[in-house]
């Protein structure tokens, strides 16, 4: 709160609140309330949801008139009326005064729009004109509280990915050439050896994210993918939090024992960018200041900087004009937060990429989860003018002493026989 210069936190709660694996449902207003020394917490209207150590609780009276029980009570034997019942928080507020109050409404990130318009309303004239002017978003400080990780929190995240890992081996392993299916994995096709650009992209045009994505394509030996994390291979989440890991595999052709050399020389490339990138994400660094420091490293490795937009076919064509002249390779960041925040995970915190702008000015908080995630493209003699692209995801975490990794580094292609 006081890093975002909040003095008063409101929180309004109904069911589907995306911060209720936080708070609970209260069921009416939780407040926090800046005291100076310490931070008051007060709960009005309901019970305190799963928030504990409440220091101030509204009245029962209150709690019968917020769930609509007697709301329009006139009767004076009830010891209670409206709206006269609802001065107990104007009260409040006053004595406290605040000078901003921050409510959890945002025209942009959906777990700190909980609040609804007649809530809103609703607060409004509680509170009266003078501190009705004082209301802003809470968004700024409810994005600080997700992204700030308790050491139980980030040790949920590192159960869940070696789980998911484990998981997407175990499918990976159970993959029969000529009869699994991309649909049966979750995979995403890289690269075929039996199946040609101009044989497949009338029907599908390339993308960033896969090569083939025909759901029935029957996966043979000679294929480079992404998968089992994914489809039937996602392990689903536990406590909430989601996975955003990419396992690559190859399919051995007969009398091969490695990846081919071509298909690893760009494999090697893309995870080299985990390196050079790792020491340009730091606590209390913004999402852009990163997101420059990270290009910038790349680019003085020897890496083109193709800034996607978030549009797979279009940016395979972006890459595709970038590297028509060049062997060097190209490369695409998405270092985007990551946790069990609820609604769209990726925007709620710190997010390093180009199509990401409306984050860029948070600053990363100790503890940040996030994915690692970012592309390497390169030309293959193999398959002219259709660059190979490599997508590298691994969810870590930043702490006060830089990027440390919760789960291992993609350093390997799983080989399937």
């Amino acid at each position: 709160m006081r890093d975002n210069n909040v003095d008063m936190w409101i929180h309004v709660s109904r069911p589907g609140d995306l911060m209720e694996q936080y708070f609970g449902l209260p069921g009416g207003y939780l407040i926090f309330a800046d005291l100076g020394e310490t931070v008051e917490r007060a709960v009005f209207g309901g019970s305190e949801g799963t928030v504990e150590d409440i220091d101030v609780r509204g009245s029962t009276n209150l709690a019968r008139a917020f769930h609509g029980y007697n709301y329009n009570n006139s009767d004076p034997r009830q010891g209670f009326s409206v709206p006269n019942v609802y001065d107990e928080i104007s009260d409040y507020v006053a004595e406290r005064d605040p000078q901003v109050i921050g409510v959890n409404f945002s025209d942009w990130l959906p777990v700190a729009d909980g609040i609804s318009h007649a809530q809103f309303l609703r607060l409004e004239n509680i509170l009266g004109p003078e501190y009705s002017s004082r209301i802003i978003s809470a968004e700024a400080v409810i994005t600080d509280f997700l992204t700030r990780r308790t050491a139980r929190e980030i040790a949920a995240q590192t159960e869940v990915l070696a789980l998911a890992r484990q998981r997407a081996k175990q499918n990976l392993a159970q993959v029969i050439p000529g009869v699994t299916t991309v649909r049966d994995i979750g995979a995403r096709v890289y690269y075929s050896a039996t199946s040609k650009p101009e044989d497949t992209v009338n029907e599908f045009p390339p993308d960033v994210r896969y090569f083939l994505p025909n759901p029935d394509y029957v996966l043979q030996p000679g294929d480079l993918f992404v998968g089992g994390g994914r489809g039937e291979g996602d392990p689903g989440t536990y406590m909430g939090f989601a996975v955003d890991t990419k396992i690559h595999a190859y399919i051995l052709r007969e009398d091969e024992t490695r990846v081919p050399d071509f298909l690893q020389e760009v494999f090697d490339k893309a995870i080299a960018g985990q390196w050079i990138m790792r020491d340009h994400m730091k606590v209390g660094m913004t999402g852009g200041e990163s997101l420059a420091a990270m290009v910038k490293a790349m680019e003085d490795a020897g890496y083109i900087y193709t800034p996607f937009i978030d549009n797979g076919t279009e940016d395979y064509e972006m890459i595709q004009e970038a590297l028509s002249n060049t062997d060097k390779p190209g490369f695409s960041i998405d270092n985007h937060a990551m946790g069990n925040t609820g609604g769209d995970v990726r925007v709620e915190g710190p997010s390093m990429a180009a199509f990401r702008v409306n984050t860029h000015n948070l600053r990363i908080q100790e503890n940040h989860i996030f994915a690692f995630e970012y592309m390497v493209h390169m030309n293959i003699d193999e398959r002219p003018g259709y660059p190979l692209a490599f997508n590298i995801s691994n969810p870590q975490v930043v702490t006060s002493k830089g990027v440390e990794f919760i789960q291992p580094p993609n350093e390997e292609i799983f080989l399937i026989h």
